[in-house]
C-alpha cells in the first residue's frame, strides 16, 4: 500500500492509499467520500523505478467502506512504459511439474 495526494476534479486534495494496481487501473482506498465518475490526477512511486509516473484516472465503482476502483484515464506514454516494465517484473509465472 502506497499513500497519495490526489486531485480531484474540483482541485482539491484528496489523500489515497493505492491498494491494487494493474495495466488497466488501481484499486484503492480514502477517508474521503468518492463518486462512481470522479476524475483524479495523482503522481505514483513504484517500488525500485527511477521516478514516479503520473496517472489521471476515472472512479468506477465504490463500496461505503472507503474503497474503490478506478480505471485509467491517460497517462504519458514513457511513464506507461515504467507502469508495464514494473509490472513484468512483479508478475510470477510458476513452472509447470512436468512428470516422465
Amino acid at each position: 500500500m502506497t499513500s497519495v495526494t490526489a486531485i480531484d476534479g474540483n482541485n482539491r486534495n484528496v489523500p489515497l492509499k493505492i491498494t491494487d494496481i494493474g495495466d488497466g487501473g488501481v484499486g484503492l482506498s480514502s477517508k474521503a467520500e468518492l463518486t462512481v465518475g470522479d476524475r483524479l490526477s495523482f503522481g505514483l512511486q513504484l517500488t525500485g523505478t527511477a521516478r514516479p509516473i503520473q496517472v489521471r484516472a476515472r472512479v468506477v465503482w465504490t463500496r461505503e467502506y472507503g474503497t474503490a476502483g478506478c480505471e485509467f484515464l491517460s497517462m504519458p506514454p514513457v511513464d506507461r512504459d515504467i507502469l508495464r516494465e514494473w509490472l513484468k517484473g512483479k508478475a510470477y509465472v510458476k513452472k509447470p511439474l512436468i512428470s516422465v
